[in-house]
Order: structure tokens, then sequence, then C-alpha cells
């Protein structure tokens, strides 16, 4: 775990009634688009990655995680970039689960102790916890470090970005 990850850089950021319903509303409608974007993927393109379309950027055994291409001449594009995951891994979906659901900062700690990716992180805000009937399902928006390669070197510096997070 890197020793920047001890204690919350930031206060819990206030999000009034109307803020939380917002940003549950955008939630809801990125994860809507993304599942109706898998399903176009399984129907019309019969599970074929189009490598027109998508650049290759990982891949592990038999997965693969591919980013969608940006589109030639539409350099004012606000799309958000789209990724792609492709293939089958062994385990049980529920313990892929707890590993992607970290809506605390402990949880967030043990995880960056096993994957020992992040420099640091924060939960800025739980607009929705996960509950025993559910423990899968939360919205939170987080802070995070990224440890980018060469860093130390001052060539590159490290990436943070603020994100809301939604299962």
């Amino acid at each position: 775990m890197k020793g920047r990850f001890i204690v919350n850089p930031f206060p819990t950021v206030p999000l009034s009634p109307s803020d939380a319903s917002q940003l549950h509303d955008l939630a809801k409608s990125l994860v809507k688009a993304g599942l109706e974007r898998y399903s176009a993927f399984l129907k019309n393109d019969n599970r074929q990655v189009d490598q027109q379309r998508w650049k290759l950027v990982k891949s592990r055994e038999t997965a693969r995680v591919y980013m969608e291409k940006p589109v030639p001449g539409n350099q004012d594009s606000q799309d958000l970039p789209s990724l792609l995951c492709v293939g089958t891994t062994t385990g049980q979906l529920e313990d892929l689960m707890f590993g992607v659901v970290n809506p605390t900062l402990e949880v967030m700690r043990i995880k960056a102790s096993y994957v020992d990716d992040l420099s640091g992180a924060a939960v800025l805000a739980n607009v929705e916890e996960p509950t025993l009937d559910e423990p899968f399902k939360s919205l939170v928006v987080k802070w995070m470090e990224l440890d980018i390669p060469l860093h130390t070197t001052s060539l590159v510096k490290n990436r943070d970005y603020i994100y809301a997070e939604a299962t």
C-alpha cells in the first residue's frame, strides 16, 4: 500500500438532495446507455470486436479490454470514451463484484493493498450505500490518484481524478 494512502485528504462533500438526485439520474442514464451498447454488441455485432472502432488496451488470459477510438474529424465531441471487455475469467461474479465495489475509504485501502495501483484515494460523498440485501448497489463520488510509471523521475506526474462510481 502506498505511503500517502493513510488518511482522507479531503473533507466529505455535502450534496443537497437535488444534487444527489441529479447525480443518481446521471448514473442511471450512463449505466442504461452502457447496457444498450452491450446489447447492440451482442445482437448487431455478433460479439465480434470491430478493430476499426476499438483499440486493444489490455489483455489477460482470455479477457481483453478495448477502448473506443475517437471518430475522425469529431474533435469537439463531448462523448466520454467507452471501454469494452470481451472474454471470460475464472471465478464467481460475486467475488469479482466484491473486488470492484469499494464504497468506503477502509475498503479502498484493502483493495489498494492487493492491487497496488493507487497512490491516493478518498470517498468524497456516499450517495447510495450498499445494503445487506443489495451489497453491490452503490453510488459514490471519489477522488483517486493513479501511479504513473516513471513519476519518481519527474518526467511525468501522477494523474488524479474526481469521478462518480455507480454499481
